[in-house]
């Protein structure tokens, strides 16, 4: 930042701007280039090694992350289940605010997984796909980068996060969408708001929506712990308006994509009557098939189209998942790795350990200290 910017409290707009991140903060000054998050950056430079704990307002969370249910799960009034696909660590960043009744998440990761679960039960969630190298779907439409999915209060996130992404979140109440929206013309509309869907906008609205969400996301970096009240009444500003901006600019034909589509219908519908049966590791792909009333060809399908798994081995990475989130949460709700193994159906302990292992490169008891070891 220049000399000015002490002077100034408010700082500038984003929207429109040829903002840089190198230099608007020199090299000592806290610099975003070397953060290995900020501008939606996908590379490992830095870890940050602070444990997670209540976000005051204005205050920051910035980590590196160990597993995507770090990245994912660990938010107030967040729940979500997430499935890792395949065996291959799933590390990244991850930055988190708490604007007052307004939230950001700004975070990268590299991985393949299943998310599905609550994104805010309260406020609206709009979800900006910054960077992308691979393949994204959300309640089976694809996504490209630069999408935005906007979740109403208490609906679900649906899809597979594949590849390389960085991403980032605002979350916002109803009443202030709506109020900010008024200046948008078709968005002032409350039916515009009622289901989840997909926007897709023209490069130029893409493009200045992610130089706002990345400056935002820097200047939060830099005012970690300190930010004043008047920089915090201007990122909520900046923050909202900026997504606002971009979806009143989406008007082609196929720019908005709504409703879930017959694989992820299926797979969804798989996944309740899993929720609502006991252990997954005791039901049968008859059993499925029969509660869908759909054909063993059609379930398989539909699994294969979203997932590129079929559906005993996904029953099997989820209840695996699982047993891992279980753990990772053993700082606030102690248990064994006996425990999380048997409450997902996994009888025999020595292979579960060694399925462990292989799937998340660590055993579930390192797993399990790690997380004994964050408790404050």
């Amino acid at each position: 930042m220049d000399n000015d910017s002490d002077k100034d409290p408010r700082p500038r707009s984003w929207a429109n701007s040829g903002w840089r991140r190198a230099a608007a903060i020199g090299p000592g000054e806290g610099d975003p280039s070397q953060d290995g998050l900020v501008a939606g950056t996908l590379d490992e430079q830095r870890s940050f090694g602070a444990p997670a704990g209540t976000v005051s307002l204005g205050h920051v969370l910035a980590r590196d992350t160990h597993g995507p249910h770090e990245v994912w799960a660990h938010a107030a009034g967040r729940d979500l289940s997430v499935t890792q696909l395949t065996p291959q660590p799933c590390r990244g960043h991850l930055l988190r605010a708490n604007l007052g009744d307004m939230g950001f998440d700004a975070g990268a990761f590299d991985g393949d997984l299943r998310v599905r679960g609550v994104m805010a039960q309260k406020a609206f969630s709009l979800v900006s796909v910054m960077e992308q190298e691979g393949v994204l779907n959300q309640w089976g439409h694809r996504i490209e980068e630069g999408d935005i999915v906007a979740i109403p209060p208490d609906r679900e996130l649906d899809g597979r996060f594949q590849g390389r992404l960085a991403y980032a979140v605002v979350t916002a109440p109803w009443g202030l969408v709506m109020q900010r929206a008024e200046a948008f013309e078709w968005l002032a509309d409350p039916s515009f708001w009622t289901e989840p869907a997909i926007y897709s906008p023209p490069p130029e609205a893409r493009a200045a929506c992610k130089r706002v969400l990345q400056g935002c996301a820097s200047l939060l970096r830099v005012l970690a712990g300190g930010a004043p009240s008047s920089t915090v009444a201007f990122l909520r500003d900046e923050l909202l308006d900026g997504v606002l901006t971009a979806l009143a600019a989406v008007r082609a034909e196929g720019g908005r994509r709504q409703g879930v589509l017959n694989a992820a219908r299926i797979v969804r519908g798989a996944e309740d009557f899993l929720e609502s049966g006991g252990a997954r590791q005791a039901v049968q792909i008859e059993d499925l098939c029969l509660a869908l009333n759909i054909s063993r060809r059609t379930l398989y399908r539909a699994f294969h189209d979203l997932l590129d798994i079929s559906p005993k081995a996904y029953l099997r990475l989820k209840s695996m998942s699982a047993a891992r989130a279980r753990l990772l949460d053993a700082g606030d709700r102690p248990t064994t790795v006996t425990q999380a193994a048997l409450d997902q159906g996994f009888w025999e302990l020595g292979r579960f350990s060694g399925a462990y292992r292989a799937m998340f490169g660590e055993s579930p008891s390192e797993t399990l200290r790690a997380a004994q070891g964050r408790q404050p």
